[in-house]
């Protein structure tokens, strides 16, 4: 069996690159696909998509530019809870977790401002 990974999807930085340069890229992402392919020969090829969420790149020089972060609000809060939720091993759904959290900011909106407020 042969295992590839696929890089796809595209990350928004604050400045240019050079062609012809070298860069170190750092990325933290998601596997969103597999594939499966017959080699015919009774062996297959799985091959990984992977999207980016967060990337950092670095030049030859040691100098980092960091991508911007071009989720949504609610993606990254659903995130987080998904964090959470498998982590503390929370006895529910992952679904049901992330709608009873929004529930509960919801609910508590007056008191999660004062909470900011100081």
């Amino acid at each position: 069996m042969d295992y590839y990974i696929l890089l796809k999807g595209k990350a928004s930085i604050p400045q240019e690159l050079s062609i012809g340069n070298n860069y170190k890229i750092v990325a933290e992402g998601a596997i969103t696909e597999e594939k499966k392919s017959d080699k015919d020969d009774g062996d297959f090829i799985i091959t990984y998509k992977f999207e980016p969420i967060l990337v950092e790149i670095e030049n030859d020089k040691g100098q980092r530019i960091k991508a911007k972060d071009t989720r949504s609000t609610g993606q990254r809060l659903r995130a987080r809870c998904y964090v959470y939720w498998k982590e503390n091993n929370v006895d529910m759904e992952n679904e049901r977790f992330y709608e009873m959290i929004g529930n509960k900011i919801i609910a508590r909106f007056d008191e999660v401002m004062e909470f900011l407020k100081s």
